[in-house]
Parts: C-alpha cells; structure tokens; sequence
C-alpha cells in the first residue's frame, strides 16, 4: 500500500510531536494514535524511520511516554550547547558539558545501568560534590590526565576554580549564586533538563532534588564510550585510577 498525503502528514505530526519533548501520549489522543500506528504499521514506520535519516536523526525508543530521538551532530535538530541560556563564551560552554556528562555518568555509571528503567534522583549538591572530588582525583594523577582530551581538561580546571558555595553577584547586596560558584551552574544545566522533559524537580524529596526521566536515561546511553563519560563513570564506580595509575 502506498501512503496518502495524510499518512505523509501524519508522519509529520508525529515527529513534531517528538520534538516536544514535554508532549505525552497520555495528554494527547493524536500522539497516543500515531505511536500507536508507528509501532504496528511497518510502512508507517518505515517512512518516518526514513525522513528522520534524511534529518540525521533516528528513534531510540518507542516507548508509552512517546518517540525519544537521538541526533547526528550534523542535524538541523541537534543540541548545542550554546543553545542554553546564559552560555555564550567558551569558559559557560565547558562547564555545562562537563556538568551535562558528570549528571550521566553519576546516575548512569555502568553500561548496564543504561537498560535499567528503575527511578532515580539527583541533587545539586551530590552531583557539585560528585565533579568536585573528580577534580580532586584528578590534581592527584597529573600524568594521566595530561593524556586526556585538552578541552576535558579545561573544563574542569576551570570548574576546580568555581567557588564551591555561594558567592554574591557584584553589587548585590544578598548573597545569591552566581555563575562564579559551581552549583550554579549545576543548578543550571538541571533546571535547563526540566525545560527539555529529560527530569522533573522531586521538592517531596529535598532541597533542588530531581527526578531524571526515561528521555535522559534514553538519550544518555548515546554516551557510552565517549572518553569523558568513561572517566567520569570509572570514578564514579570507584575505579579511578587503574591500578598502578598514579603512583
């Protein structure tokens, strides 16, 4: 069967509705119906299987909670960093990367946890904790991360100069945070997560807690064997350094 002008309209409307990362089957009939099409029509499938390749963009999951997409680099739809609020320069752009890999690689640090659909939560200060005692880690082993990537290392260098509390922003009388402390910025890439559907802040749980959704757990397995996730997530397990590294 060949698709009609509708069945091509639909494909758009349902990968408009992806892009929405806050938009739910649940809250809306016409994303329930056309997940629901996408999963059990192959020819539906395969014609918004095929306009996203064109896009350099793919499905990760088809899961109740709708289509999670991952991006190629080159895609119209990529993220870039540069893209969030208040990130112009190249010091803002590293420490949200650094921030963005370290929020993964806590809540995710074996390739298994990736697969795993049970709830987690993170919190502004165990994630700050979390990167400060990475920097700690890593002032101890110079000759290793001397072989890291060099931006790495400039990310979090610079994050190691952070304030680690609050600091007041010039000419502010009450102390507040400010984009000179670490848990600003923090505080910052989690509270852009929620604006982008991958968490949802948790108040009942504590203080800036959140709840990372399926979406981050999803788009967050595309990490595996990225070099700083994998240094991230072997400190995370406690197994950084390798044995015989640093002494």
């Amino acid at each position: 069967m060949t698709l009609s002008q509708r069945d091509l309209a639909d494909v758009g409307v349902l990968i408009g509705c992806a892009l929405r990362p806050k938009t739910r089957p649940g809250a809306d009939s016409d994303y329930r119906t056309l997940l629901g099409r996408y999963r059990a029509d192959v020819e539906f499938r395969n014609a918004v299987d095929s306009i996203l390749d064109g896009l350099d963009a793919q499905v990760l999951s088809d899961s109740d909670l709708g289509l999670v997409l991952g991006v190629r680099r080159e895609s119209v739809f990529a993220y870039h960093v540069s893209d969030l609020p208040n990130v112009g320069g190249v010091r803002e752009r590293l420490l949200v990367g650094l921030v963005s890999v370290a929020i993964a690689a806590y809540a995710f640090p074996t390739p298994a946890d990736f697969d795993d659909d049970r709830v987690r939560w993170v919190s502004v200060d165990e994630i700050e904790r979390f990167v400060r005692d990475m920097c700690d880690q890593l002032k101890r082993t110079p000759e290793k991360t001397s072989r890291e990537d060099e931006s790495f290392e400039e990310a979090w260098r610079t994050y190691d100069r952070l304030s680690p509390g609050y600091k007041a922003d010039k000419g502010k009388r009450k102390a507040r945070r400010s984009s000179a402390s670490s848990p600003y910025w923090v505080a910052h890439v989690l509270t852009w997560m929620v604006d982008q559907g991958l968490a949802r802040p948790a108040p009942a749980r504590g203080p800036e807690v959140f709840q990372l959704l399926e979406r981050f757990r999803i788009q967050a397995g595309e990490l595996a064997g990225n070099a700083t996730y994998d240094l991230l997530a072997a400190i995370r397990r406690g197994d950084y350094p390798a044995e015989g590294a640093g002494a």
